[in-house]
C-alpha cells in the first residue's frame, strides 16, 4: 500500500507543473498571422520558456493553433521540460465580453535521482471576461490530466526493489483557477498572470498552490 500511495503522488507531481498555453487577445487579431512570445514564471520553480501561434481567419472567428515550450532555471536545461500544442477558440463575444476555449495536449519530461519519467497529458481551459483592443481582464479555470507516464526507475529501486519499469496510467490532475491582466501598445502585448491549484478531488492540495507568469507577445502580419 505505501509504494502505491508513494507511485501515485510521484506521478501526480508533475501535473501540478503544467501551464496555460499561449495568451491571445481576439480583439488584436486582424491583421495578424503569427504570435510569438517570451514566457517567465513562478510555479513551484522559476521557468522560462518560448510560444508560437498561427492565426486561421476563418469566415465567422479567428482560430488560434499554438505551441510553447517551457523548462526551469538550473543547469541541467533538458532533465525537466513542458511541450504543450493546441488550439484557442473564442466562443462567445458580446460586445467587451469574451469567454475562449483552449483545449491542449501536453508532453512533460522530469528526472531525478528518483527516476525518469515521460508523461502524455490533456488539458482543458477558459478564459472569460472583458477583452478590448488594449487591454483585457479575464479570469482564468482549467484542468489538467496526466493520461500515461512511462517510467525508467533509478535510486526509487532501493526503496522498492520490486518495483517495474514501462508505462503507468496515474491517476493525478488539477485544477488551476486565476486571473489574467493584459495590456497592450502597437503590436506588442503583455500578459500577467497569477492564480492557484487544487488536487483533482480538492483535497490533496499542494504545499505551495500559487502560481505567477509575466509574457511579451509580439504579433507579425
Amino acid at each position: 500500500m505505501k509504494k502505491k500511495i508513494f507511485l501515485i503522488g510521484f506521478l501526480s507531481w508533475i501535473t501540478t507543473h503544467a501551464l496555460f498555453s499561449q495568451d491571445v487577445n481576439f480583439r488584436t487579431l486582424e491583421n495578424t498571422r503569427h504570435l510569438v512570445a517570451a514566457h517567465f514564471g513562478a510555479d513551484y520553480g522559476s521557468y522560462y520558456g518560448l510560444s508560437y501561434g498561427y492565426v486561421f481567419n476563418t469566415k465567422h472567428r479567428p482560430i488560434v493553433a499554438g505551441t510553447e515550450f517551457i523548462i526551469p532555471f538550473g543547469a541541467d536545461v533538458l532533465d525537466d521540460w513542458q511541450w504543450k500544442t493546441g488550439v484557442q477558440l473564442e466562443l462567445l463575444r458580446s460586445g467587451d465580453f469574451s469567454l475562449v476555449f483552449k483545449p491542449s495536449a501536453v508532453f512533460r519530461r522530469y528526472e531525478s535521482s528518483m527516476a525518469r519519467m515521460y508523461n502524455i497529458g490533456s488539458d482543458f481551459a477558459i478564459n472569460v471576461g472583458f477583452v478590448k483592443q488594449k487591454w483585457s481582464v479575464v479570469g482564468i479555470a482549467s484542468f489538467d490530466k496526466a493520461i500515461v507516464t512511462n517510467i525508467h526507475n533509478k535510486l526509487l529501486k532501493e526503496y522498492y526493489p520490486e518495483i517495474r519499469d514501462g508505462w503507468y496510467i496515474p491517476s493525478g490532475g488539477n485544477f488551476k483557477f486565476g486571473a489574467r491582466l493584459q495590456y497592450g501598445f502597437g503590436t506588442w502585448n503583455t500578459f500577467f498572470t497569477i492564480g492557484k491549484h487544487f488536487g483533482q478531488d480538492f483535497k490533496a492540495n499542494p504545499i505551495l498552490p500559487f502560481f505567477a507568469e509575466m509574457s511579451v507577445q509580439k504579433r507579425l502580419n
